[in-house]
């Protein structure tokens, strides 16, 4: 798989559980009818999509394992019936990658290879994952572990097509680029990066998130665009926080990333309660933002 190549303007994609009251095609619809024609897929309307074709529990993600057993009685979906848009890469899940001993690791790797296997039948070809991390590891022991588990996951992807992303956490190893590019360069091929603006900014970037952008250059396949005051995850529209987002676009154009720029935005969506009424918000909040923002690089 390769990386996106340059694009010298900006195009933006939205995570489908900005929607997330709504199953995977009508939040699909709703978002396409608003005028993306990119989405990334949430890893609670993948855990769906795996429920209603009806894979075991045991493949599910536990972080939203109640919504999709709910949303399994609705049948199975054919992914041909939802409106031409594209999934400019999924998330995968969330509670396999936390870890509490180096024993759980083989069956951590069982969930994520499955997830993996179904990415083509949604068009997928990017699979946001995080990295492994343990209670009490230390930078080394996770270094290593990551490098191992990729390194399996990686022989999965490659047969499968898909390239892995994997996502800056907000602490620890994982924070920083050189310990993705140190995972990505342990493997043979497959894994690339996503960069999460909004986790750079809590700790290992405060202050300077197109630092890591610029050192991430040729290694982004994804990105989880976000804005914070620096004191948390607090996924707020950019522009709302304290991120710098003229250096943060500049460092994207010139690190030559071409995909749409993709936001997940979960404290901007619970503002607004009215599915419908939260896609008008959306594009109003794009549209202040390319005026205020863009207008100026």
């Amino acid at each position: 798989m390769g990386l996106p190549e340059p694009s010298r303007r900006f195009e933006w994609s939205v995570w489908t559980s900005w929607l997330v009251e709504l199953p995977l095609e009508g939040a699909v619809e709703e978002l396409c009818s608003a005028g993306f024609s990119s989405l990334e897929l949430s890893a609670e309307h993948f855990n769906e999509y795996l429920a209603r074709r009806g894979l075991s529990q045991r493949f599910l993600d536990c972080a939203s394992m109640e919504r999709a057993l709910a949303l399994a009685k609705r049948g199975p979906l054919d992914p041909a019936q939802l409106p031409p848009i594209r999934f400019v890469h999924a998330h995968g899940p969330f509670h396999p990658f936390r870890l509490a001993a180096v024993d759980e690791l083989e069956r951590s790797l069982e969930i994520i290879s499955k997830w993996i296997e179904h990415c083509s039948e949604l068009g997928v070809d990017v699979l946001v994952c995080h990295p492994f991390t343990l209670p009490s590891g230390g930078l080394e022991e996770e270094a290593e572990l990551n490098a191992r588990a990729y390194g399996a996951l990686s022989r999965v992807a490659d047969d499968c097509g898909v390239l892995l992303a994997v996502e800056n956490i907000p602490r620890g190893f994982g924070s920083r680029a050189e310990h993705l590019t140190r995972i990505v360069e342990a493997c043979a091929s497959s894994v690339a990066v996503c960069v999460d603006t909004g986790h750079a900014n809590i700790e290992a970037y405060r202050g300077r998130v197109a630092q890591i952008v610029a050192e991430l250059r040729g290694f982004i396949a994804a990105t989880h665009l976000s804005d914070n005051d620096g004191s948390g995850d607090q996924h707020l529209f950019p522009g709302r926080g304290a991120i710098d987002w003229r250096s943060v676009l500049r460092a994207f154009r010139e690190a030559g990333y071409g995909k749409p720029l993709n936001l997940e935005i979960p404290s901007e969506a619970r503002a607004v309660s009215s599915p419908r009424a939260r896609v008008t918000y959306l594009t109003s909040l794009l549209g202040e933002f390319e005026r205020r923002v863009l207008a100026q690089l």
